[in-house]
């Protein structure tokens, strides 16, 4: 076990916020006795950065001329990372300063583990985190055979003790600085959206284990750390779908785009016609996604 003297001094977490919420208080709450460094990436509310500026942990506050996307802000501030590790954690994670400690003993315990990672608990405590496989294929792309059954069945397999897993979410990890190092953190290309994924096949490619422990637990409260808007739905709405063509490489001259840009924009008009104009939104930038696809 580390000591209290010991611990806050071998890891560092990072926090990127745009157009944050409260929930980020909460979430620096929890994270009192470690350094922080925080990546804002516009639009915040100026009263809520006065108040996360008053914590005394806060070691840097980075505020890039532009909007990095996710995985570039976290890039951009591990260069300032001194530490053995780091802590990623989305502001709408919530983890103890124990949790934290037991994440870091993990990676310790298991050899040249690159990224240690809790179970994640929703709003309401519950744990809905199950297994996940890397989605080598694409829905409307040829499938293995045998894909579908085995993720079908991780699916809804709860995990148990700690356990060797091929993806984590970006929302919390844990990572070996010195091992990310040489295989890189996010990659650049990716505004927002499927970093992750990307990371772990990184890691799966280079034999690199993460590990999770049930042991381990964190709560996530989805979608609650960006204010809700039009403009950040739509931003969402689109790079789910546009950073999921980059992550499998789809041929942009694939009938499959413009096969789904036909049915985004059907979508899109037939939604504005009954009034939905929810779901019409979310078919215009899914409609834009492919089209930025196709002729960036």
């Amino acid at each position: 076990m580390l000591d209290s003297e010991e611990y806050p001094t071998s890891i560092t977490a990072i926090i990127v916020i745009y157009n944050t919420t409260s929930e980020v208080l909460n979430c620096l709450d929890n994270l009192k006795n470690i350094p922080v460094i925080i990546v804002d990436n516009g639009n915040c509310d100026k009263k809520i950065i006065k108040k996360i500026l008053k914590y005394k942990n806060i070691k840097k506050y980075l505020k890039p001329k532009k909007n990095l996307g996710f995985g570039r802000a976290n890039n951009f501030a591990f260069k300032y990372v001194k530490t053995k590790y780091t802590l990623i954690i989305n502001s709408d994670v919530k983890i103890n300063l124990k949790n934290i400690q037991k994440l870091s003993l993990i990676i310790k315990k298991y050899p040249h583990t690159g990224i240690a990672v809790p179970s994640l608990l929703d709003s309401n405590l519950q744990n809905n985190d199950f297994l996940e496989i890397i989605p080598e294929k694409g829905k409307g792309i040829e499938r293995n055979h045998f894909e579908k059954e085995i993720s079908d069945k991780l699916s809804k397999t709860l995990i148990s003790g700690d356990t060797c897993i091929n993806f984590c979410w970006a929302a919390i990890m844990l990572i070996d600085n010195e091992i990310i190092r040489k295989v890189g953190l996010f990659d650049k290309k990716y505004f927002l959206y499927w970093e992750d994924y990307d990371l772990c096949r990184k890691l799966s490619i280079n034999r690199i284990p993460i590990i999770k422990s049930n042991e381990i637990r964190a709560s996530h409260l989805k979608s609650s750390s960006v204010k809700k808007s039009v403009k950040n739905y739509f931003i969402i709405q689109l790079f789910h779908v546009f950073s999921s063509y980059q992550y499998f490489k789809l041929d942009k001259k694939s009938n499959i785009l413009t096969k789904r840009a036909y049915l985004y924009f059907f979508r899109f008009i037939s939604y504005i016609f009954i009034l939905n104009f929810k779901n019409s939104l979310k078919n215009l930038a899914r409609l834009y996604a492919v089209l930025k696809y196709k002729f960036n």
